[in-house]
Formats: C-alpha cells, sequence, structure tokens
C-alpha cells in the first residue's frame, strides 16, 4: 500500500483527480478532492507515474517510505491550442454522447428518494507563499510587514462550518436541516447557506450554477457541437472499469456561457467519477473553480460524495507589474501578460451515510428547502467530533479563537445583522428600522419628496410589528401619512393579521396585488416615476393573510377607501341628471391568492427568505364593492389576473413572459378603472412589463388583456471584445381593452383598444459595467390600429439598468 498527497509546487494547493499508475501498467487511481491517494497493489509498487491536465507528468520512485508522501506537480508553462486537429470522429465524443445518454440513470434526482448528511467547511485564508511571489510594491497587502505576515501564518481570515441532514423525494420535494453550525465571531447564522449557494449539488443538470449564474453543462443535450472535448488520459481500476479523462471547454467563436475543465467518466453506467470546472470566461478580480467527487454506493447507485469550491483572486503580470484584474481585461491575446491566481476562499462538502431507500412521505416536507434546528449554534465539541472528517488544526482553532474576540470588541453580529436589515431596505437603530425608502421619492405628479418611516424590529418583538411613515411632495405641496400593525399569528403557516390606515395617494386606475413588495431597485419600479394622475386616498384596511396547500398564499381583506380625483374628471352616475361627483366612497371586500407551485424557503432563526420556483406563478384577485356598507357608493365585482413565467434555452438565451387581465363587471368611476400601463416618454429608463410607447392614462378600459414577451440573448448575438460585452434582447407587448358607459366619464380625453395595442423593440445591455450595475440602451416602436402617423411619434429611447445582484 501507498498513501500520500499531491500539491501543485507552486501554490501547495492540494490536487483532485490526480491520475496515479503504478510500476509500468495501467491499473493504479486517482487522488481523492483533497488531493489524498491511498493506491494498494497485490505487487510490490516500484514506482507510481503521475498525470494531470495542465501539469508535467511526474515520475515518483517508491523507496523506503510508503505512507505520508507529498508529492509535488508543476504547472505546464503553455495553455491547451486554441484548436485541437482530430482525425475523423472525435473519440471523446462518444464518451461524452454516452455519458449525456445515462443522465437519468446516474442522476441521483432521479431516485424515488434519498437522504445524507453533509459536513460543510469554509474558510477565508491568504496563502503566504502565493502573495509572496507578486512584487510587493505593487502589492494591496504590505507583505514586508512582518506583523501581519505572522498573523497570516498561525491565522486564517474567517472559518466557518455546517452540519446538514438532508431528505430528497422525486421529482422536487427537498428539505436541508442545519443541526449544527459554527460560524466565527457570530452566533446567529446568517451565512450559514453561503457554501451550498456557490454550486449545484450534482454535475446532471442541464445548467450548473456557481454563485448564484448559471453555464450551459457541458453533460447536456447538443453539448458536442458547442464544446471541444479532447481525450487526454483513459485508466483502468481494480473491478475491471475503464476511466476516461476528458477536457472540455467552449468552442472557439462561441459566445454562450460555458465551462472549462476536466471530466472523468467511468464506463460503468457511463457515470462522472469527477470533475473540475470553472468560467471558461475570467472576468472580474474573482473567479470560482468547483470540484466533484462521485461513488457508486452500495454497487447500486453514483452519488455525490464531496464537493469543493474554490475563489480564487485574479492578478495580472504585465512584464515586471502586478495589477488587479477588473472587468473587461479578459483579452484574447494573453502573450503580454499572464494571470497569477491566488486562492482566497476554500469550501468542502463531505457527504455520508447516504441511504437510497429511506422511507418517506410527502407530508414530511414543506415549503422550506434550508431549514435551521434552534439548537444548531449551541453544539459541543464532542458533537462536533461525530461529524468533522478531519479534527480542527491549530490555524483552525487560533482563528476561532481571534474572530470570536474581534467580534466581541466590534460588536460584529450586531453589525451584521445590520448589514442584513440593510440589504432588506432597513437601517435599525435599537428596538426600531427606518425605512430607507421613505427617505427620497420622486413621481411626475409629486415631484420630489422627502419623508421618514418607523417600523419596530425582532430585537422588540417577532410577534408584532408597527409602525409609521410621512412624506412631502414639494410639487402638489401637500403632506402624506399612515401607519400599520402587523401580529404573526401562527408563523409555520405565515398567518398574519394586518391592521393599516393611510392618507396618501394612488396612482388614478391602477392595478396593485396583495404582496407587490418589489425592491426599490427592480427595474418595474422606474414606471412610478412617470406616473402623472393620481388621486388623493384615505384607506382603511385589515387583512388576514396566511399560507395553504404548502403553495397558496391567501389574502382576504376588508377596506373602506375614500378617493378624491385632483383633475376636472367627474363620474356621471346613471339616473343622477347629469350631475357629476369627483370624490368617492368604495367598501371593499377581496380575495387575494397567489400559487407559485415548487417555490422553496430558506429560514434562519430570524428570517425566511423565498428562492423562487422555476414553474409559472399565479396571481389572482377577487374584489367585491359594497354599496351601502360603511356609505360604499359602489356595487361591483372586479377580477384581476397576473401570470409569470421565466426560462433559460442553452445556447438561445432566457426569455420572459407575463400575461396580465382584468374585468370589472359595473359602471364605476375612472379612479378603479384600468389605465393600460403605459410608461411614455421620448427617451427614459427602461420598465419592464409595461407599455414603453403608450402615453400615461392614454387608454381606459374596464376590461383587458396585456402579454409581455421578452427575451435576453444576453452574449449570445456577439463576441466579447476586451471591454466591450453588449448583450442583446428582444421584447413585444401585446394588449386588447374595452370600456363601457364611456358617456359617465367627463372631463378627460382617453382612447379604448379593442384593436389591438402593439408595440416591439431592441435592448442593448451591458454597454456600461459598473460592476455593481450596468448600463444599456433601446429603443421600441408602436405599430398597429393605434400607430401614429408621424414615424417620430411611435418611437421611444430607453436607458436600461440591470443590478447584479
Amino acid at each position: 500500500t501507498v498513501s500520500g498527497r499531491v500539491f501543485d509546487a507552486e501554490t501547495s494547493i492540494a490536487l483532485p483527480f490526480v491520475n496515479i499508475v503504478i510500476n509500468d501498467t495501467q491499473f493504479g487511481g486517482t487522488t481523492d478532492i483533497d488531493g489524498k491517494f491511498k493506491i494498494t497493489s497485490p505487487v510490490e509498487i516500484k514506482a507510481i507515474h503521475l498525470s494531470y491536465v495542465g501539469y508535467k507528468p511526474v515520475d515518483y520512485e517508491i523507496s523506503g517510505k510508503t505512507t505520508g508522501l507529498r508529492i509535488r506537480m508543476s504547472r505546464t508553462e503553455y495553455e491547451l491550442s486554441e484548436v485541437v486537429i482530430v482525425p475523423g470522429i472525435n473519440p471523446a465524443h462518444r464518451i461524452i454522447n454516452n455519458c449525456i445518454n445515462n443522465r437519468s440513470i446516474n442522476d441521483p434526482e432521479k431516485l424515488p428518494a434519498f437522504s445524507y448528511t453533509s459536513y460543510d467547511k469554509m474558510i477565508f485564508s491568504i496563502d503566504l507563499d502565493s502573495i509572496t511571489r507578486l512584487r510587493a510594491d505593487t502589492m494591496e497587502i504590505d507583505t514586508a510587514n512582518e506583523e501581519f505576515r505572522n498573523f497570516l501564518k498561525d491565522h486564517h481570515l474567517f472559518i466557518m462550518e455546517t452540519v446538514t441532514k438532508r431528505k430528497f423525494m422525486y421529482p422536487d420535494r427537498s428539505n436541508e436541516k442545519v443541526i449544527a453550525t459554527h460560524v466565527a465571531g457570530i452566533k446567529d447564522p446568517i451565512f450559514i447557506f453561503a457554501l451550498s449557494m456557490m454550486q449545484s449539488s450534482s454535475f446532471y443538470k442541464e445548467r450548473i450554477t456557481i454563485m448564484n449564474k448559471e453555464y450551459v453543462n457541458p453533460i447536456s443535450k447538443g453539448s458536442t457541437k458547442k464544446y471541444h472535448f479532447q481525450l487526454e488520459d483513459t485508466l483502468y481500476t481494480d473491478r475491471g472499469d475503464t476511466v476516461f479523462v476528458i477536457s472540455f471547454r467552449p468552442l472557439l467563436n462561441t459566445n454562450f456561457d460555458g465551462l472549462k475543465g476536466v471530466i472523468s467518466i467511468n464506463s460503468n453506467l457511463w457515470a462522472i467519477r469527477n470533475v473540475i470546472a470553472e468560467p471558461a470566461i475570467t472576468k472580474g478580480m474573482m473567479s470560482v473553480r468547483i470540484q466533484q467527487m462521485y461513488d457508486f454506493i452500495n454497487n447500486e447507485q453514483w452519488f455525490p460524495v464531496q464537493l469543493n469550491s474554490e475563489v480564487i483572486l485574479n492578478k495580472v503580470q504585465v512584464g515586471d507589474s502586478t495589477v488587479v484584474l477588473t472587468a473587461g481585461d479578459n483579452s484574447a491575446d494573453t502573450s503580454n501578460y499572464k494571470i497569477i491566481r491566488m486562492p482566497f476562499a476554500f469550501g468542502k462538502s463531505y457527504i455520508r451515510d447516504i441511504d437510497l431507500h429511506p422511507v418517506l412521505r410527502k407530508r414530511d416536507f414543506s415549503n422550506l428547502a434550508v431549514d435551521v434546528d434552534p439548537e444548531a449554534t449551541h453544539r459541543n465539541d464532542d458533537f462536533w467530533l461525530g461529524y468533522r472528517v478531519d479534527s480542527l488544526t491549530q490555524k483552525d482553532i487560533n482563528t476561532y479563537a481571534f474572530v470570536d474576540s474581534v467580534s466581541k470588541e466590534a460588536n460584529l453580529e450586531r453589525l451584521m445583522k445590520t448589514y442584513e436589515s440593510l440589504m432588506t431596505g432597513k437601517i435599525p437603530v435599537w428596538y426600531f428600522d427606518l425605512d430607507i425608502d421613505r427617505f427620497f421619492g420622486y413621481n411626475a405628479y409629486e415631484g420630489f419628496s422627502l419623508g421618514a418611516g418607523l417600523h419596530t424590529n425582532d430585537r422588540l418583538s417577532q410577534v408584532f410589528k408597527a409602525g409609521g411613515y410621512f412624506r412631502y411632495g414639494f410639487k402638489d405641496k401637500t403632506l402624506k401619512y399612515g401607519g400599520d400593525l402587523d401580529l404573526m399569528l401562527y408563523y409555520n403557516y405565515d398567518l398574519k393579521l394586518s391592521l393599516f390606515y393611510m392618507n396618501d395617494l394612488t396612482e388614478t386606475s391602477g392595478v396593485s396585488f396583495f404582496d407587490d413588495t418589489r425592491s426599490q431597485l427592480n427595474p418595474e419600479n422606474f414606471r412610478s416615476f412617470l406616473i402623472s394622475r393620481m388621486d388623493r386616498a384615505e384607506v382603511y384596511k385589515t387583512s388576514l393573510e396566511f399560507r395553504t396547500l404548502k403553495y397558496l398564499m391567501v389574502n382576504l381583506a376588508f377596506s373602506k377607501s375614500l378617493k378624491s380625483v385632483t383633475d376636472d374628471y367627474v363620474f356621471i352616475e346613471p339616473g343622477s341628471n347629469g350631475t357629476g361627483e369627483n370624490s368617492f366612497v368604495f367598501t371593499e371586500a377581496s380575495v387575494g391568492l397567489k400559487y407559485a407551485y415548487g417555490e422553496k424557503f430558506i429560514r434562519n432563526l430570524r428570517r425566511k427568505i423565498s428562492l423562487g420556483t422555476k414553474y409559472p406563478v399565479f396571481w389572482f384577485q377577487y374584489t367585491r364593492g359594497l354599496k351601502g356598507t360603511l356609505d360604499g357608493e359602489f356595487d361591483y365585482n372586479r377580477y384581476d389576473l397576473k401570470v409569470e413565467k421565466s426560462f433559460t434555452t442553452n445556447y438561445v438565451g432566457t426569455t420572459s413572459l407575463r400575461l396580465s387581465a382584468g374585468y370589472v363587471d359595473s359602471d364605476i368611476p375612472y379612479t378603479n378603472l384600468y389605465n393600460g400601463h403605459g410608461s411614455y416618454r421620448p427617451f427614459n429608463l427602461y420598465a419592464p412589463f409595461s407599455f414603453s410607447t403608450m402615453r400615461m392614462n392614454e387608454f381606459l378600459s374596464n376590461k383587458y388583456v396585456a402579454l409581455f414577451f421578452t427575451h435576453d440573448f444576453g452574449k449570445l448575438l456577439l463576441s466579447p471584445k476586451g471591454w466591450f460585452h453588449p448583450e442583446f434582447a428582444i421584447a413585444t407587448n401585446i394588449g386588447f381593452g374595452w370600456l363601457e358607459h364611456k358617456e359617465s366619464h367627463r372631463n378627460i380625453n382617453f382612447n379604448t383598444m379593442e384593436k389591438g395595442y402593439y408595440e416591439s423593440g431592441i435592448l442593448i445591455n451591458n454597454l456600461i459595467n459598473m460592476q455593481l450595475y450596468s448600463l444599456g440602451v433601446g429603443t421600441f416602436y408602436r405599430y398597429g390600429p393605434y400607430s401614429f402617423p408621424y414615424v417620430p411619434d411611435n418611437l421611444s429611447g430607453r436607458f436600461t439598468m440591470t443590478f447584479k445582484f
């Protein structure tokens, strides 16, 4: 038996999946995901031969010592050729196609059920051997500082561990229960999901997720026409299987989001044995490499047993200088510089206690994809010893002690909670949160507005939240204000009772649903800047909200609204002898439904966050106008519907669809009808899911239907050139609307769109990359029955703004 570990000679990083053969045979094995190997042979092992894509082969003679070997491999000084000529049919294609054809057999998530336990460990660290190879006068870190160098010898920057129990039931029921978590300096597990979000749990999906970005899997349909595969090595196992080592990367002049790396495929069921992958194009100062290793569990099913994630800081060396690599530096010409890759963070997941036939029931699963045991942060050392693959090193222990002391001194946990609140639009101050979105606002009617909002937070109570706001508009010169109280009655079913009051403005004939809580940075909110017709509204409302049938949210509400128009509009009621009104009382009872099949949530000890769903999401809202109840003046039924779906197709791009429809069955004032949802300005910010060429309040309807279609090609249409990375998208929007009792609405101009409203546009995104967001341009054109005779009137220019988070 020969055992040891293999490292990169330059960085001292352990090398996973290095191919090892013994003596002069074809038999041997590979290192595991931590670079470790153990090879047993019936004959004496005199030498081992190591090979690894991108590294020089090593012949290592075995003399004397046979355990604890430390072998170093050096990188080759050249990259693989851009074009590799292979005679006839590429032999790697047969192997890749066999692997693709057997995905349904080998993908663990095609099993009826499974369960396992995972120990995860993530470390942020700076390796002294890496940084000292860079010139000190060009580095952000002064390596001459002896005190800091000594610190790095004995400490990491940060460390965290979790133990998770996962259970799965076909087709998509999955739950991860975090039973233990230890985060340096923080007791509240805010970041426990960081590692699981870094990569897909299996390499058999059509698209692989790395750091929340999707890439086309080289093991997917049609990949042999988009990827270059090269058979690098062939090995044999002690059970007679053949292992094919194949490198992959996108073909030259292809523009899709692809991966590069090395995959080993076992002839036993043509399954993935191990894989190393990273984005084919490195942009910015950080990149991520993932590694996965599979084992044949119980001689029955290939299953992932180790997952690694490695975050790498990229620097570019140009001659004798070293500079930080920023977005746009990814040039095709690398002859004048080389990229120096400095590891910064390492995440490791070790999967064990794999049960391929657990007894599970549907009722064992909720909509929580990840949940945290209340005792997860209180586990003792004996508990951890039962799950850690290796005991903590002295460097790990030093890191926990140091970060814990710093956290206590600087109140780091409170700072982290503050950061979490800021990401949700709050500034925590003692027992209260200041609402950031209330500080400043703008729309065409109010002009600029200043205000403030204050609500209690979890530090005061997790059962109730109370607060209010005020805002002053400098154009309309009026003060608006409101308040609310929420009582969480039963957390597991999101059962919440709410009381609400406001004296504010609402959009005339606008549409809203009970869960309209989009982030202020959502481009869809840009339309609110253009609203020019608003009603003064005093609203009293109570609602009961809860979740049922796992994926259905229900909102039951009762409200009274006094609305006053802010222009010359009057409503002529039938039988009123022409007398018009401009203020109205609406008493309404409503039922709002949101059905998101497959929607998953993450819940830590304080918050529940939606992960969304890959299926269409449906909203339906029924509102009953109650005449004579609490001074209600109108008797009507209103029905509102919204359906959304987005999906990505390999090599084609991402398609987004929204269908909206509404119907009011009685003659009621303009204020509660439908205005067409236009967002026209000659040149303005692009607001998705609105009509870019439709004038504000141009149309009026008591029933309508609208379809919004957008397809984003991403980088597929144009190869990136240096810093220039434009991304193209097309859009088409169609709407129909009808209005009964047109004679009831006086002193306003409006049209109806029974013949159909049509517009199409093109968007060029990512023309200017600002790291946190990118800017682009676009234009829309109006055509069909409601187009204007003068062509420029049908055009609308757009600025696009896309946020990276």
